[in-house]
């Protein structure tokens, strides 16, 4: 049995060798992109419109937002238990 375990985890080795020397061999020979073709100097593409910038300041702020709840408070003895649903 442990020959048998020793020839198939030779061959594993070689076929993970073999697949990327020549994965890498198939990569190397590709074929090369196309250099892309030259556009006419009128054919420039259109300024893209600006936007106006963003303000931040809390005094601009709407009044239908509301502030958040707190948090629950727990007391210090209590831990949430965690539940997997495993065996």
């Amino acid at each position: 049995m442990k020959l048998y375990q020793y020839v198939f985890r030779l061959l594993i080795v070689i076929g993970s060798v073999t697949g990327f020397f020549g994965g890498w061999a198939f990569l190397a020979h590709a074929g090369k992109p196309v250099a892309p073709q030259t556009q006419p100097a009128e054919m420039a593409p259109a300024p893209l419109p600006t936007l106006p910038p963003l303000n931040f300041s809390t005094n601009d702020a709407p009044s239908s937002l509301q502030p958040l709840p707190p948090p629950p408070s727990f007391s210090q003895n209590f831990v949430p238990r965690l539940r997997t649903r495993g065996s």
